[in-house]
């Protein structure tokens, strides 16, 4: 095969740039398409990357591109015909013939003599800084871009004059604290208009506020704050102060759907928020404000909302107060509610903190508290002792004496109660005892609810036992519901009782000598000594029709405290042993050993009548 020279010639170079001038004027910059005579094209720098081709912009390309009736490329005629072999083992570079626009095919192309500008320099790429590298532990990859607000913050702000105050320090959620333009300390406003808390009626836990302009003003409240973990007793208090509210808000159609933390103080009027509580109406979907922690669920899914809500917020808290910490993001599982060591609280809790459809109601939550405020049943021991004494003209012990002890545990009526009673009988052989017994059993047995009652159905007993023999009975009882010990008393048996340290009696004798002393005939000392003193004024079994005020009863029921003690004896025990020896014995001695003691001082004495007598101690 000839060999023939297939790179481009210089003339050829110049017929493209003449051409490529003709379409694209002076907008583009050619360079110099001849290289020297003896120099041949590096077209290897287009393999290598050292002179990337330039990118040519929107104004390098003319408006519009000329239009050519006829364009076509023509093979050079001297092309030689390559083989396969040929081709792979040297690139063939045929020349490229373009003619002019409006030039006749296989025209002779004429060279353009007119100098071609050198195209300018290619600018040295600015090399781009790589990131830098992320801390261990970190990455680049997801990191979040930060965009700056579009729109203006609506709304006063911090160093804004706003009706006579100016707005100092942003508190959220529309609170500032701010000082009045004329004078005066710093107080803290609500700055957004027409609060729906506002529209609220008044309760003593809320706040007390002025309006001043489109501003709230709030009233400070003082008082201390609650600061977590609380005991429980108290946490429980403040709860229900608060679940008060909530069910007075639910009556005004509304529901508490934020709660601050921080809010509740305790002052000496109860407890009070430092903030209103933001509410809703019942029914709507309040605006997403989110605590966490304490937000309702029904609120952040953007769910109508009623006064559940409200008893959800306040079950957050509890849990705060409790343990000292907020609710878990998953919320409170019985596992952990299982962990307060307060019976009744998980439960209240897990009611407090369920589901919307599945939660208590603010009715139930205050139920669910009285229940839990209910103190532990009170606990009383008793010990009793009784002797015939030493007179040989009494063979027969006429003292009676008894108590019945009744407790209920039933949930939220559980009680405790507990009578008693000391009868002295009267009216010698095979009398006086039939009548004390049968008072002190018709007292135990009576169903009637109050004191002179229970008392005349023992008098009714005596009388029915009686037969219509001569004789009767003193007799003095008491019935203890839970804590108040209330008396009934007729005769010159006595009642006293220990508390404080104090001794005193709360039985007042109907007997001859003791209206003497009343009267000022006869002085305590005196008495003690007459021959009179066996004698009484009223009597069980002497009367058939009650008589008011016959009964002596307590003007208000006595409230018993744990170590308080109550003594019942007759009057073989007080007659023989004086009061300056027996208070102190009250104060003192363990229950059994006081009543022995007591019965061994009267037979010391002389013991000339029946001694009998019977304590009550509340324990818890």
């Amino acid at each position: 095969m000839a060999d023939t020279d297939d790179r481009p010639q210089p003339q050829d170079w110049e017929d493209t740039a003449a051409t490529l001038r003709d379409l694209f004027g002076n907008k583009a910059q050619v360079q110099d398409a001849a290289p020297a005579e003896a120099a041949e094209p590096d077209l290897t720098a287009f393999d290598t990357g050292e002179h990337p081709l330039p990118v040519l912009g929107e104004d390098a390309l003319p408006a519009e591109l000329p239009a050519a009736e006829h364009t076509e490329f023509i093979p050079a005629d001297d092309a030689p015909t390559v083989t396969g072999d040929e081709r792979s083992a040297e690139p063939s570079h045929a020349p490229l013939s373009i003619p002019a626009a409006g030039s006749v095919e296989n025209e002779e192309p004429q060279a353009d003599s007119t100098p071609v500008p050198a195209a300018p320099p290619l600018p040295t790429p600015t090399p781009v800084p790589s990131p830098a590298p992320a801390p261990v532990g970190f990455s680049n990859d997801l990191e979040e871009e930060v965009y700056a607000p579009s729109a203006p913050t609506s709304g006063p702000a911090v160093g804004d004059e706003v009706d006579g105050y100016h707005l100092n320090e942003d508190m959220g959620r529309g609170w500032f604290i701010a000082s009045p333009l004329a004078s005066g300390p710093s107080v803290e406003v609500y700055a957004r208009p027409e609060p729906l808390w506002a529209r609220a009626q008044p309760h003593r836990a809320l706040p007390r506020f002025t309006q001043a302009g489109t501003l709230h003003v709030l009233d400070p409240v003082g008082g201390e704050p609650l600061r977590a973990p609380l005991d429980a007793g108290a946490a429980l208090a403040h709860i229900t102060e608060l679940a008060r509210l909530i069910f007075a808000l639910e009556k005004q159609g509304l529901a508490v759907v934020d709660l601050d933390p921080d809010a509740p103080r305790v002052t000496p009027q109860g407890l009070r928020l430092r903030f209103p509580p933001r509410v809703a109406r019942v029914g709507d979907v309040p605006e997403v404000a989110v605590r966490e922690g304490y937000t309702p669920p029904e609120v952040l899914a953007g769910q109508p909302v009623d006064a559940r809500s409200g008893v959800y917020a306040l079950g957050a808290l509890l849990y705060t107060w409790l343990t000292g910490g907020t609710l878990p993001p998953e919320g409170a599982s019985d596992a952990v509610l299982g962990g307060l060591s307060v019976a009744g609280v998980p439960q209240l809790l897990r009611g407090m903190l369920g589901p919307p459809l599945k939660r208590l109601e603010p009715a139930q939550v205050l139920a669910a508290l009285k229940t839990l405020a209910l103190p532990a049943l009170p606990a009383y021991h008793v010990a009793a002792a009784t002797s015939v004494g030493l007179n040989p003209e009494r063979p027969m012990n006429e003292d009676s004496y008894g108590f019945t002890w009744r407790q209920l545990g039933v949930h939220a009526t559980s009680t405790v109660a507990l009578r008693a009673c000391v009868s002295d009988g009267m009216g010698g052989m095979a009398a006086g005892e039939v009548a004390s017994a049968a008072a002190v059993q018709a007292f135990l047995n009576s169903e009637k609810t109050t004191l002179p009652e229970m008392v005349w159905d023992a008098n009714a007993a005596v009388l029915a036992a009686m037969v219509g023999r001569d004789g009767g009975c003193t007799f003095s009882g008491v019935d203890v519901r839970g804590p108040q010990l209330q008396l009934g008393h007729v005769g010159d048996t006595r009642a006293y009782v220990r508390q404080g340290g104090v001794v005193r009696q709360l039985s007042r004798d109907h007997s001859y000598v003791a209206a003497m002393v009343a009267s000022g005939q006869m002085t305590p000392e005196e008495a003690q000594t007459s021959p009179e003193r066996n004698k009484v004024l009223r009597s069980l079994g002497s009367l058939r029709v009650p008589q008011d005020n016959y009964v002596q009863t307590l003007d208000a029921p006595l409230e018993l405290t744990p170590g308080d003690r109550v003594l019942l004896v007759s009057d073989g025990v007080w007659g023989e042993v004086p009061d300056a020896e027996l208070m102190p014995l009250l104060d003192t001695l363990p229950l059994q050993e006081l009543v022995d003691r007591l019965i061994d001082l009267a037979l010391a004495a002389g013991a000339p009548d029946n001694a009998t007598a019977l304590v009550i101690e509340r324990v818890r």
